[in-house]
C-alpha cells in the first residue's frame, strides 16, 4: 500500500467516527426533550405544572414560574406598611395545535406584601 492510500483511508476513518459522535450526541442529547405537550395537558395546565402557594418568596415563585410578564407597583396597605406588587403571568399555548379555548385568555395575577406572596388569582383585584 502506498502512504497516499494510507493517508486515504485514515481521512475516512476519522472522518466516520467524528459522524457517529455527532450522531450519537445528537439522539441522546434529544432524547427526553418534548417541546409539544398534548392539548388536553395544556388545557389541565396552562401555566404548567410546578405548584406555587401564599406565604412564598419572591424568588421561590420564579424559580418555579420564571419571570413575570409584569409587575406593577401597589400602595402600601395600612395593615402591613410595605410595598406592595402585582405580578402578571399571561397564559400561552406552546403546542402546535391551533386551539381556540377560553383558558388561553386566563393570565394569573400574584400580590406580594413586601416579599411574601399573599394573594394568587385569576382575575386583577
Amino acid at each position: 500500500m502506498t502512504k497516499e492510500i494510507k493517508v486515504a483511508k485514515l481521512k475516512i476513518l476519522c472522518l466516520a467516527i467524528i459522524c457517529v459522535t455527532a450522531m450519537q450526541v445528537f439522539i441522546s442529547g434529544c432524547a427526553e426533550i418534548d417541546p409539544f405537550e398534548t392539548p388536553a395537558e395544556v388545557i389541565r395546565h396552562p401555566l404548567g405544572t410546578e405548584s406555587i402557594r401564599v406565604g412564598m418568596s419572591k424568588d421561590e415563585v420564579i424559580s418555579k414560574w420564571g419571570e413575570p410578564d409584569l409587575i406593577n407597583a401597589r400602595a402600601a396597605t395600612d395593615a402591613s406598611r410595605s410595598q406592595g406588587e402585582e405580578w402578571v403571568y399571561k397564559a400561552r399555548s406552546y403546542t402546535p395545535v391551533p386551539l381556540d379555548a377560553g383558558y388561553l385568555q386566563k393570565n394569573k395575577y400574584l400580590y406580594f406584601d413586601g416579599n411574601n406572596l399573599v394573594i394568587i388569582s385569576d382575575s386583577p383585584r
